[in-house]
């Protein structure tokens, strides 16, 4: 596994330690011999990444088998008779990030690992001023203008669409300046609450004496969502969009629910196991798209930017690796179509769902 640092935060995804190496030297010494068949046994802690303390019931799986097991109350857990080999392994608890990514097993041994906890409140939620600036006449965006406060301490420049976000403001009337060469400078005085965006509308001309009022909403963003610009493919309109109010709003039970009223979304039950169900969109409902035993093609699912689903034949069993409460905000994109391209490619031909995990 490999770490992301955004920010000054550590990606969820991503807070294995060690895992590169597997081992420690004293756990590699003793135990070199691999047993028959090249089948090892993996022992593991799981700790809280800020106290350092174990914690109990974390639900370990990884892809072989269905393989999973939980960690007793000393944050351990033991993963028997595993063939060697590369696994992807995922760890999931109702007050903590999920973690999820590569694990190569080469021999028995122990190793240790972190899971961030999951902190509700206000710092979850980005305070601040986002909004679109446009050219008075023709309306359409203005690249590369200026939007400062005039104390001058926070700045930054709208984008090709006209799009700027200011964050971490200090709640309150905040005065702000809009200025690009061969437009008359523009200032607005905005008020910006506590764990809330102002969503502002403006435009800038050569006489200021034309120009419209300034158009203002005040909604509520997650920071998380904010920086994996959900917020950006929400205003182009490809696909259907679920944030934290709205989960918040059905009360989800498992991480399945979140889909359930999404158009043209179908919660297929596993037939060996009616339990688990698997999330089946639109583009996948065709049983001719699949030559797997389900007889659905099944969507790719990413992760906080990592893949954890490649998709097609191959279900992702989310109520098991991951916990509502710890959803930020999801996207679905039932066919190829506004895939992001990022995201797109082999295996998403079926569709693909984004998952964005709290802070």
């Amino acid at each position: 596994m490999t770490g992301d640092t955004r920010g000054g935060r550590v990606s969820a995804v991503l807070r294995l330690v060690a895992l590169a190496a597997l081992l420690s030297p004293h756990a590699a010494d003793s135990q070199e011999r691999f047993p028959e068949g090249n089948r090892v046994t993996i022992s593991g802690t799981v700790l809280d990444a800020i106290s350092r303390r174990p914690i109990d019931g974390v639900t370990v799986q990884i892809n072989y088998m269905g393989y999973v097991v939980e960690t007793n109350i000393a944050g351990r857990f033991t993963l028997l008779n595993i063939p060697v080999g590369n696994y992807q392994l995922s760890l999931s608890h109702p007050a903590y990030h999920p973690a999820v990514g590569d694990f190569a097993i080469m021999r028995s041994g122990e190793f240790e690992t972190a899971m961030d906890p999951v902190v509700a409140g206000e710092d979850e939620l980005m305070t601040g001023i986002v909004g679109v600036v446009s050219d008075d006449r023709s309306g359409g965006p203005i690249d590369g203008a200026s939007v400062r406060l005039r104390t001058g301490q926070q700045g930054t420049r709208t984008d090709a669409r006209g799009r700027f976000a200011l964050d971490e403001l200090t709640p309150g009337l905040n005065i702000v300046e809009f200025t690009q060469l061969g437009y008359a400078t523009r200032t607005e005085t905005i008020e910006v609450l506590p764990g809330r965006v102002t969503n502002v509308r403006l435009s800038l001309s050569a006489d200021p004496v034309e120009l419209d009022p300034i158009v203002v909403t005040v909604e509520r963003r997650e920071i998380a969502l904010q920086d994996a610009g959900y917020y950006n493919r929400l205003e182009e309109g490809f696909g259907d969009f679920i944030d934290r109010a709205e989960i918040e709003s059905r009360g989800p039970v498992e991480m399945s629910d979140i889909f359930s009223r999404i158009p043209g979304v179908e919660l297929y039950a596993d037939p060996d196991n009616p339990i688990e169900r698997y999330v089946v969109l639109r583009g996948g409902r065709q049983a001719s798209l699949s030559s797997g035993p389900y007889g659905r093609c099944f969507p790719r699912v990413v992760l906080d930017g990592l893949v954890i689903n490649r998709g097609g034949d191959e279900p992702a069993a989310l109520d098991r690796m991951l916990d509502p409460v710890a959803i930020a905000g999801v996207e679905v994109f039932p066919t190829s179509s506004g895939v992001p391209a990022q995201y797109g490619g082999v295996g998403s031909s079926c569709g693909v769902i984004l998952i964005w995990t709290r802070r």
